[in-house]
């Protein structure tokens, strides 16, 4: 992760971990089984690092975070659908797919489709 004076810069494995982090805490309730989830998917201490900044950040600028990457890594049709999918994977993770898990992707494809970075 490089920190910039206005701006957080966050490498692909720190961005994932991130977003998978934001979404797991969706429906409050952040189980052991999307713990495992995304560990699986990161080392020990990217996941240490990404959930202290979510820890210290709220909602909203958390999603800043997200969005201020989008050009990077939601740049392709592709890229965003590997991710989406990835998302209801770890929404489904827990056994119990919410209607508030459900709802935030279409939430999140509208602010990434959107020109708005909330920077």
């Amino acid at each position: 992760m490089k920190t910039t004076s206005n701006n957080i810069k966050l490498s692909k494995e720190e961005f994932i971990a991130f977003v998978l982090i934001y979404a797991s805490h969706i429906d409050y309730e952040f189980s052991e089984n999307e713990i495992s989830f995304i560990k699986e998917r990161t080392s020990d201490n990217v996941y240490d690092n990404m959930i202290n900044l979510f820890e210290l950040n709220g909602d909203y600028t958390s999603m800043k975070i997200i969005l201020s990457h989008k050009e990077e890594y939601f740049c392709s049709e592709e890229k965003q659908n590997k991710l989406y999918q990835m998302l209801i994977d770890l929404f489904k993770v827990d056994g119990e797919y919410s209607r508030i898990e459900k709802n935030f992707l279409p939430f999140l494809k509208k602010m990434i489709e959107s020109d708005f970075t909330g920077i």
